[in-house]
C-alpha cells in the first residue's frame, strides 16, 4: 500500500508540473503570481496529503496486525488484558470453549482419547483444556499461563459457549466466581463447602492466587 500511494505522488506531481503551463502562466500575468511559484505549491500540498495517507495506513496496519495476534478482555472495572491465543480452530475430542476473549480446544478426560496420558497432560499441553465429568458435574479445567486466568476477570451475568465441529454450540451464563482449592477428589470454597454441591451445569477453574479460582454456570 505504501509503494502504491508513493507511485500516486510522483505520477500526481508529474501530472500538475504539465498540467496546462498555458493557463497558470495566463493565471500568474493576471494575478502577479509566477507560474513556478503555483507548481511549488501544489506539489507541497499534494507530498503532505500522500505523507498523511501514508502514515494513517501505517496505524490502521499496526492496529491489525495487533488484532491479530492478541485478544483483549475488558474487565466491568474497565480495566483490559491483553491474552495471546491459538488462532487455529481445533475442536479436540470435545468441542472448543470461547469465553471473554479466550478459546481452547477441549479434550474429554473421561473417554480416555488420552490413555497413555493423565488429565495433568491434557492441560499442560497448549490449546487443550481438560473437559471431564466429576460428581455428576460437567468440569472444564486449564491453566492460567495458558490463557484461562480469562476466568479470574469475569462478571456474573457473563456468557460463553462451547462450538462443535458441525458447527453447532451450547451456551452458558456465569452465575458464581469465587476463589476455592483442589483438595484432589473435591473443589471447595475457602468454608470447605463442595462446588459440586451447588446448583450448576458447568463448573470451569484454573490456578488463582495459592488456590483455584472456580465458576460455575448454567445453561443459557
Amino acid at each position: 500500500m505504501k509503494k502504491f500511494l508513493i507511485t500516486l505522488l510522483c505520477a500526481s506531481v508529474f501530472l500538475f508540473t504539465d498540467f496546462t503551463s498555458v493557463e497558470i502562466d495566463a493565471y500568474s500575468k493576471n494575478e502577479n503570481i509566477s507560474a513556478k511559484k503555483i507548481v511549488k505549491e501544489i506539489k507541497d500540498s499534494i507530498e503532505v496529503n500522500i505523507e498523511d495517507a501514508i502514515k494513517e495506513q501505517e496505524r490502521l496496519e499496526e492496529e491489525q496486525r495487533k488484532a491479530e495476534n492478541s485478544n483483549i478482555v475488558q474487565t466491568s472495572s474497565g480495566d483490559e488484558y491483553d491474552y495471546s491465543y491459538s488462532s487455529t480452530e481445533t475442536f479436540g475430542t470435545y468441542g472448543r470453549l470461547y469465553l471473554s476473549g479466550f478459546d481452547v480446544a477441549l479434550y474429554d478426560y473421561n473417554v480416555n482419547t488420552y490413555s497413555d496420558l493423565s488429565l495433568q497432560n491434557i492441560v499442560d499441553n497448549w490449546d487443550s483444556a481438560a473437559y471431564y465429568t466429576s460428581a455428576n458435574k460437567l468440569v472444564i479445567a486449564d491453566h492460567d499461563t495458558q490463557g484461562f486466568s480469562a476466568l479470574i476477570y469475569l462478571s456474573e451475568g457473563d456468557t460463553a459457549y462451547i462450538k462443535f465441529e458441525d458447527g453447532s454450540t451450547i451456551w452458558y451464563r456465569l452465575i458464581m466466581k469465587a476463589k476455592g482449592y483442589n483438595t484432589g477428589p473435591d473443589l471447595v470454597d475457602t468454608e470447605n463447602n463442595s462446588f459440586y454441591n451447588m446448583d450448576s451445569d458447568l463448573i470451569m477453574y484454573t490456578c488463582y492466587d495459592g488456590g483455584i479460582m472456580v465458576t460455575l454456570w448454567v445453561l443459557s
